[in-house]
C-alpha cells in the first residue's frame, strides 16, 4: 500500500470520525411551559413571566446536561402545555406555577432606619414525561429578595432548573455533570 493510499484511507475515516461526532448522542427535549400566576395580584408593572421563563430556560443550560435541549412553550397551564409539548415532540414538559408573591416592610437599623420593602415569592413546579404524562418530579420552592418579586421568581427558577437537572439525571436522559 502506498504513502498516498494510506493518506486517502486515513483521511476517509477521519471524514467518517468527524461525522458521527458531529451527530453527537441523541438530544432529549425538554419543553419550558410558560410561567403561570393563577389569580395572583402582581403590583409590579414590569413583573414578566417570559423574564422568568427565560430564566428559567438560561439557568437550565448552566447544568451542564448537553444532550438536553429547551423548547419553549406559550401555554402555561399543565394540560395545554403537555399537549403543546406532544406537538412540539418533547420527551418532557415543566410546568410552573407562581403560588404566592407578598412583600413585608421592615425598618433597617440606626438611627435613620429606612423601610426596605422584601419580597416573598413561592413557586411549585412539575416535570412529567411527555409520552404518558406520569410526573417525574415536582416540588415548591420560596425565595426572597429586596428588588422586587421578578428577581425572587427568578431565584427561584435557578433552583428549580437545578432540581430539573437532577430529576432527568437520575432518570437517564442526561449525562453526568
Amino acid at each position: 500500500m502506498s504513502i498516498r493510499s494510506v493518506f486517502v484511507l486515513l483521511a476517509a475515516v477521519l471524514l467518517l470520525l468527524s461525522s458521527a461526532l458531529a451527530q453527537g448522542a441523541p438530544t432529549t427535549q425538554l419543553c419550558v411551559a410558560a410561567v403561570q400566576v393563577g389569580g395572583l395580584q402582581i403590583n409590579d408593572p414590569s413583573f414578566s413571566t417570559t423574564a422568568v421563563q427565560n430564566a428559567f430556560i438560561k439557568d437550565f443550560a448552566k447544568q451542564k446536561n448537553s444532550r438536553l435541549e429547551t423548547v419553549t412553550l406559550k401555554a402555561s397551564a399543565p394540560d395545554d402545555a403537555l399537549a403543546e409539548a406532544k406537538e412540539k415532540k418533547c420527551e418532557y414538559v415543566v410546568t410552573t406555577n407562581v403560588a404566592e408573591i407578598h412583600s413585608e416592610s421592615g425598618y433597617t437599623g440606626g438611627l435613620a432606619g429606612v423601610n426596605m420593602q422584601n419580597f416573598f415569592v413561592t413557586v411549585n413546579y412539575k416535570l412529567n414525561k411527555v409520552a404518558d404524562g406520569a410526573e417525574q418530579a415536582s416540588g415548591s420552592v420560596k425565595a426572597s429578595d429586596r428588588s422586587g418579586a421578578q428577581t425572587a421568581t427568578i431565584e427561584t427558577m435557578k433552583k428549580i432548573s437545578e432540581k430539573v437537572a437532577g430529576a432527568l439525571k437520575n432518570a437517564g436522559s442526561a449525562p453526568a455533570s
